[in-house]
């Protein structure tokens, strides 16, 4: 059995970090906003470093999700978990009063995590995928 690098399981445990430093981030940052000249940390404000944490947990997740989806398990339910997740972080962004960001955050978020971790247990139950790994099949 050979060993890959972007091996499912690490596409979902990069997929899951990335989404709980972006939900961190969104909700600590309010938190320390006031303390982050004193620590000389002013990066940690700035809106382009929130657009690539959003890109690149999305980009990470769905590629692990589609993945998964696509070459194993054919259950579409994580897919879904994903997008109400990611759906949840941007409008805990852009849409939600500020009062409610950090819970609308946070539960989209987690709806991601779930999405990874049902991912990973559908890859890991694929009775097919398991007689004959590496290849694609259609359930």
């Amino acid at each position: 059995m050979r060993t890959n690098l972007f091996s499912k399981w690490n596409l979902d445990a990069l997929g899951i970090g990335a989404s709980l430093v972006c939900a961190v981030h969104c909700v600590m940052l309010p938190l320390v906003i006031t303390a982050l000249p004193l620590l000389g940390l002013e990066m940690l404000e700035n809106e382009m470093l929130e657009y690539v944490l959003l890109g690149f947990s999305f980009l990470v997740g769905y590629t692990a999700l589609f993945r998964g989806y696509h070459r194993q398990h054919r259950h579409i339910r994580p897919l879904i978990l994903f997008t109400l997740g990611y759906g949840g972080l941007l409008a805990g962004h852009f849409l939600s009063p500020e009062s409610w960001e950090p819970f609308v955050i946070t539960a989209g978020a987690a709806l991601i995590v779930w999405a990874h971790l049902l991912n990973l247990k559908e890859c890991r139950n694929c009775k097919v995928c398991a007689e004959e790994p590496g290849e694609v099949h259609r359930h």
